[in-house]
């Protein structure tokens, strides 16, 4: 009687699994070329994720999400993670109206990008972008081609680049520009990677930036790709700051604009190159032409500024541009440095999903 018992349970439990994820990969739209939508009524298991100790590195990450996946009818699903470089832009300022509005470009080789709109039950809404080519399921996914695939863009929720959620608060993950890794050992708190993980943590519990140094504060940080990285957080309350780890510590500058250098005093101006500082130079230029002051068309304007073509660098160039609106929860994007045409997404538990241009 017990062993039908335990059946009976895991039954229930893999189905509970497969009708919150089944329900999301049902979701999946396609966008654009390479550009997908998905939504999530819940946080596909990344509470008991943080709650089991979280992860120091992609691989337990990915052995967690394998783990959570292969709850359904399709056998082990395995979902490996693997980040690798990328360059980024990122500029904080108001508009004429005084809301926050944020802008970040995802600068990295052509990728199939995710969107996810993530409504947990335990947490905040959100609105953020994964680079699904790091879930490593392979170079042919696509994640409108069948109900497993569908299932699988699921996994997205835990490898967020950048977000906003319903407070207004905004994450981005950047390169810092070299390759000091972070590997944090206090043994009484739980693990954390710096891309990815750390974002979803962010998003789903902290309504500002204060709440988001607080939380980062009570994990052990760990590099992705033994790659150093840095946080750009801004809220709606027009605080922005850039977060780095430098000898395992953590160090939080306040800043408006953020690429791919460092910016604390211990590392300052150590990072990849003349493109990202040209990149910060024409942002900069930008905030102060306007005084500080930018619409979201200008925001959209200084982005597209700072765009890196694939001419002008050895990568693929800008896949993503987007503008934040704080006050209003929303998320616009540009897909490819297309400026004419552009996706807005909101944050919002209670606002159904997209407006776009065609």
């Amino acid at each position: 009687m017990k062993n039908y018992i335990l059946i009976a349970l895991c039954v229930l439990l893999a189905s509970c699994q497969l009708n919150e994820l089944g329900e999301a990969g049902k979701t999946v739209r396609k966008l654009n070329t390479d550009l997908y939508h998905i939504t999530v009524m819940d946080d596909a298991g990344f509470e008991r994720y943080l709650e089991q100790g979280g992860a120091s590195s992609t691989d337990e990450m990915g052995e967690y999400i394998s783990d959570y996946l292969s709850c359904g009818p399709w056998g082990k699903l395995k979902c490996a993670p693997r980040v690798s470089g990328f360059a980024c832009s990122a500029l904080a300022a108001k508009n004429a109206q005084g809301e926050v509005v944020t802008g970040r470009n995802y600068d990295w080789d052509p990728c199939k990008t995710l969107i996810i709109r993530c409504v947990p039950e335990n947490g905040y809404a959100s609105v953020a972008t994964a680079n699904l080519d790091f879930l490593g399921f392979g170079d042919d996914y696509d994640p409108t081609d069948g109900i497993i695939n569908q299932y699988k863009a699921t996994a997205a929720v835990y490898v967020p680049m950048d977000g906003i959620n319903e407070k207004g608060l905004v994450v981005a993950d950047l390169m810092a520009g070299d390759d000091e890794s972070t590997n944090q050992t206090d043994a009484s708190k739980p693990n954390i990677t710096t891309t990815t993980s750390a974002i979803r943590l962010l998003l789903n519990h902290a309504a500002d930036v204060d709440e988001a140094l607080q939380l980062l504060e009570q994990y052990n940080m760990h590099s992705d790709i033994g790659r150093a990285h840095h946080l750009f957080v801004s809220d709606a309350k027009g605080q922005a700051v850039c977060v780095e780890w430098v000898n395992n510590k953590m160090i939080v500058t306040e800043s408006r604009v953020l690429n791919n250098h460092y910016l604390c005093e211990e590392k300052k101006g150590i990072g990849s190159g003349e493109l990202s500082l040209k990149h910060e130079a024409t942002l900069l230029k930008a905030y102060s032409e306007h005084n500080g002051i930018l619409s979201g068309e200008q925001m959209a304007d200084a982005m597209f500024a700072a765009i890196a073509l694939p001419e002008s660098c050895d990568y693929g160039g800008t896949q993503w541009t987007i503008v934040y609106n704080q006050q209003q929860g929303s998320a616009t994007y540009y897909w490819r440095r297309d400026r004419a045409k552009y996706y807005t997404f909101f944050a919002g538990s209670e606002v159904e999903v997209i407006k776009w241009t065609e």
